[in-house]
């Protein structure tokens, strides 16, 4: 009896020690694969990821006989169809339309100055009605052609960002 009760205990010993080295192992097993994965990855280049790319459909309609006004518009629709953010278009298709409105400010004084207005509006095509994005309406002169040019490309291209859910 004493016999078997050594027996069992060394047959106890001996599972337990088993059971260790198979955790033991298996642990070795995990921390190699962990050692595997922490190793470092091969450099990949460096190049620059693509930028999606917007080219947004603009038309501009100008109303007025003034020389300053004709001036604005021509300069104005030069920048849109040189721009690579935008196109200048005539179809009928999704576009931001900029109205622009200008008279003389002084009739008696032609060239001296114009008064111009510009509305910003989106147009789904030409049998919808139009929605009102934004608004200026100031005084212009000609040596204020070109600066005015620039703010309004800004403007225009800042409504697109803001606004760009409208051309999907």
């Amino acid at each position: 009896m004493k016999h078997m009760l050594h027996l069992c205990s060394f047959a106890l010993l001996l599972a337990i020690a088993g059971s260790a080295l198979a955790a033991d192992a298996a642990a070795g097993a995990v921390s190699g694969k962990v050692q595997q994965q922490q190793q470092p990855a091969k450099a990949q280049a460096d190049a620059p990821a693509k930028a999606e790319t917007r080219s947004t459909a603009v038309a501009v309609i100008h109303e007025g006989v003034d020389s300053i006004g004709a001036r604005l518009t021509m300069r104005l629709k030069e920048r849109f169809n040189a721009s690579n953010l935008f196109k200048l278009e005539d179809k009928d298709q999704p576009k931001l339309r900029l109205l622009v409105n200008t008279q003389e400010e002084f009739p008696s004084r032609p060239g001296i100055g114009s008064v111009y207005s510009i509305t910003w509006v989106f147009s789904q095509s030409e049998g919808h009605l139009a929605y009102l994005l934004a608004r200026d309406v100031s005084v212009l002169t000609m040596e204020g052609v070109e600066a005015l040019i620039d703010s309004l490309m800004e403007r225009t291209d800042g409504l697109v960002v803001k606004y760009g859910y409208l051309f999907k």
